[in-house]
């Protein structure tokens, strides 16, 4: 009977001064001064703002060291983030811009395009507001989501949708009553271009509407969000652009809007529905509609059931080196400062269904201070055996339709192109996508025979993603990533997500965090291969520390059910514990909260008459026998998990804690083991450095 082996750990520390560059002065020539008289909830103006802006430095000086606080991921230094918006590559810089309420951490109207600048994707600058409502005009009471899209010309051009609020007597006449969608507020599509800098820091808004209204006489139950892509002339000949709409029909389902023109400034027509439901199963409303054609990568090598493990990379860019047993190279590895090795993940393909209802995220649970948590918190990895799983059954299955597989996904590689992505009605429901074909003469994304939906994200906090092509000609995706606590002492409110890059394997979507992330890494690197646990010990990783780590670990399966990794709180009464785990019987990956390390590896019975009373978080993945491949970002809070199959999971884990230890445990459930057998552990650690200063000068190391 094999037990579980932990193949490959590695864990980083990560660089935390990505906003430490001087403070830019808030004003902004883009947009009129502030002086209406009806009220622009959610921006300060008026004698009282440059009082309530101190007040609120003054509240971001004190709550600097907050142990929850997101230090990589990109976020303003206070306030609310949702939705990015328009991120480009231009003039050698990444360029991402986000909704942003800068005096409160509730959602508001009133809200502005923030905006930060970086030349690697890791460290970033803040930069003034890119948008702010404008009084009296269209956008009024709220700069909302959007795109950016670089001219023929070389000239970046943002696309938004402005809002109005119905009540406010400042903003003129209402729409016909043809035209009328009859919300709270009146949605019109909005243009800004720089002012001639480089940098991107000052907009102008021009002046005419690029569309004042939605075409008159449907049951639209919204009208916004647009994006901007590259499409084919209606004969074949010459290039247009096409404009989706997020929008739905009322009581028939979402749907997205296209419209096309020869210019991003003008002269766009409705050219119908790029698609749409035919019920609400996927929500009334698909708000950030994107529509993306992938880059079809190459298939890896499968590693052999007996190789010693190791993190296989998607980029080409990275060094192949030999394996230590002198076999076939089943991984690559390139080396980063300090010595750690830098790695990305296998992709093998895999399935998503299940109902949409069901995925809307249960609220955080309560205080439980449940026996199990230990008093100095840390990361723990916990595995559970089934005696009676046979491999060889699941693998000459595999092995017997194999050829029959191949011939099915090769044919679906031809129709399934196009990634086509949805947020569907609000931020509580999961991002949905579907991969296939797109009809470019007739401007029509084939839902019918497409593979989907599917979850973008298997957590409970991505929301809004949106996504560009920078100079290399990457496809990276950035999401909007929530808090899952209530409103408190604190001045901020989420974060956007690493960045990925989207590619596509066989008639499956793969995302990866950008090379870049690897940069960030600090300090010694610890390792640990091949590491025994016995069923049911906590075994503390002596020396390794920190909040903010890379963790890098491949699972052998053995003859376990499901294994995992142990983040518990620093109090014991506290609400910090939940586990990353993965269980083979289902085939899905989790975040498991709440629950003693004894509990944390138990597999949810799907026949069971009562919920075991775990809050979990996640959903199935499709896996072949054999290891499982996990790349945990660890910041703060913040748990993004990358499977080597190409899922992500994202998600918070409220620690309460600065700094916390590592543990490694195996857990298993009595009434289906017969024995208990080791679990074996291959794991190494990053940690990232932990100056988060605004304007820190020297460069603090964290070394284990």
């Amino acid at each position: 009977m094999r037990s579980l082996a932990l193949h490959r750990q590695e864990v980083c520390s990560l660089d935390k001064r990505h906003f430490n560059r001087p403070r830019r002065r808030l004003t902004h020539r883009a947009c009129k001064p502030i002086t209406r008289k009806a009220p622009c909830l959610g921006f300060p103006d008026g004698p009282g703002f440059k009082q309530d802006l101190e007040t609120m430095l003054d509240m971001a000086n004190s709550l600097r060291h907050d142990p929850e606080k997101p230090v990589f991921h990109v976020m303003p230094r206070h306030g609310w983030i949702n939705d990015p918006n328009g991120p480009v590559y231009y003039e050698g810089k990444y360029h991402v811009f986000y909704q942003h309420i800068i005096n409160g951490c509730e959602w508001d109207f009133g809200i502005v395009w923030g905006h930060a600048a970086s030349s690697d994707l890791v460290h970033w600058e803040h930069m003034p507001p890119a948008l702010l409502p404008t009084p009296g005009g269209a956008d009024a009471d709220g700069c909302f989501s959007g795109c950016c899209i670089v001219d023929e010309d070389g000239t970046p051009i943002i696309l938004y949708t402005g809002v109005r609020l119905r009540s406010n007597p400042e903003c003129g006449p209402l729409p016909p009553a043809e035209c009328d969608l009859n919300l709270p507020f009146v949605e019109t599509q909005l243009a800004a271009v720089p002012e001639g800098d480089p940098t991107l820091a000052m907009w102008s808004k021009r002046e005419e509407p690029v569309l004042p209204m939605p075409p008159p006489d449907m049951p639209l139950v919204g009208w916004r969000d647009p994006y901007i892509f590259e499409i084919k002339g209606k004969q074949g000949n010459g290039r247009e652009w096409g404009m989706l709409m997020g929008s739905g029909l009322k009581g028939q389902g979402g749907a997205i809007m296209i419209y096309r023109s020869e210019s991003l400034y003008g002269g766009w027509r409705y050219d119908g529905m790029l698609c749409q439901a035919d019920n609400v199963e996927t929500g009334a409303m698909w708000e950030c509609p994107l529509l993306l054609e992938l880059t079809q990568t190459e298939a890896k090598p499968k590693p052999s059931e007996q190789s010693t493990g190791g993190i296989q990379s998607i980029n080409d860019s990275h060094t192949q080196l030999a394996t230590p047993s002198g076999k076939a190279p089943t991984f690559r590895e390139t080396h980063t400062q300090g010595g750690q090795t830098d790695k990305a993940v296998e992709s093998q393909p895999g399935n998503f269904q299940e109902s949409f209802g069901r995925s809307e995220p249960q609220p955080i649970a309560s205080t439980s201070g449940k026996a199990g948590a230990s008093a100095g918190g840390g990361i723990s990895l916990l595995s559970r055996q089934l005696s009676d799983i046979s491999l060889a059954s699941r693998e000459d299955s595999a092995n017997a339709g194999a050829e029959t597989q191949q011939a099915a996904a090769q044919q679906q590689q031809l129709q399934h192109t196009h990634l086509l992505c949805i947020s569907p009605d609000a931020p509580i429901n999961p991002v949905l996508y579907w991969l296939g074909a797109f009809d470019q003469q007739n401007t029509k994304f084939i839902l019918e025979g497409a593979k989907g939906p599917l979850k973008l994200d298997l957590g409970d906090i991505l929301y809004a993603p949106n996504l560009m092509i920078d100079g290399q000609g990457r496809h990276i995706l950035w999401g909007w990533l929530q808090e899952r606590r209530k409103v408190g002492s604190y001045d901020y409110a989420g974060c956007l997500s690493v960045p990925r890059i989207l590619s596509m394997r066989g008639d499956r979507l793969i995302q990866e965090p950008v090379p870049e992330v690897s940069n960030l890494r600090r300090g010694r690197c610890w390792k640990a291969r091949h590491e025994a646990i016995e069923p049911e010990e906590i075994k503390p990783l002596a020396g390794l520390r920190g909040s903010s780590l890379d963790i890098e670990l491949i699972l052998d399966r053995g003859d376990a059910s499901s294994a995992g990794l142990l983040f518990q709180g620093w109090d014991a009464a506290g609400e910090g514990s939940a586990a990353i785990v993965f269980d083979w019987e289902r085939s899905v990956l989790e975040a498991i909260y709440e629950a003693p390390p004894r509990d944390m590896g138990a597999t949810q019975d799907p026949d069971a008459e009562e919920d075991d009373g775990l809050r979990r978080v996640g959903g199935p993945v499709e896996m072949e026998p054999g290891d499982v491949r996990m790349r945990i970002l660890l910041d703060h809070s913040c748990v993004e998990v990358y499977l080597g199959t190409g899922e992500v999971l994202s998600t918070r884990i409220y620690r309460s804690a600065l700094l916390t230890g590592c543990h490694l445990f195996n857990s298993f459930a009595q009434d289906k083991c017969r024995s208990k057998s080791q679990c074996s552990l291959l794991t190494s650690c990053h940690l990232f450095n932990s100056s988060v200063q605004d304007n820190c000068r020297s460069k603090s190391q964290c070394s284990l």
